[in-house]
């Protein structure tokens, strides 16, 4: 087994070196009134501006919500809309109105007959 020989000279050195540090005192300083009333209205400006800042995301967020509603909203009316304009076209065609007049016993002459134009506008 190997043993480690130990130079006494060496161990004495680095306790000397270890003793020779010193602790230098620190000197706390104070702040002044000015300073500390300075410190506590930047600190209450960074508070309040971070809140504003939160309240504002928060207001874009509501609006970004009713924005989606609304929308859905529209896609859903306008789907009606188309329902009830296919309807509209279904019950106005030639074939449904001839079918009605002959259910009531009217009949058709030609010389009473006047073409209309209907311009819908999409």
């Amino acid at each position: 087994m190997a043993v480690e020989y130990i130079n006494s000279n060496y161990y004495n050195q680095v306790n000397e070196q270890v003793k020779v540090k010193s602790v230098s005192k620190t000197h706390v300083v104070s702040l002044s009134r000015l300073e500390k009333f300075i410190y506590l209205t930047l600190v209450s400006l960074i508070a309040f501006v971070s809140i504003y800042m939160l309240s504002l995301k928060y207001d874009a967020y509501q609006t970004n919500t009713q924005i989606a509603a609304v929308e859905g909203k529209i896609v859903h009316q306008q789907s009606v809309n188309g329902e009830l304009n296919s309807e509209v076209m279904k019950q106005s065609s030639y074939e449904r109105v001839y079918s009605k007049a002959k259910s009531y016993g009217l009949s058709l002459k030609n010389d009473n007959v006047k073409v209309v134009q209907n311009n819908v506008t999409k």
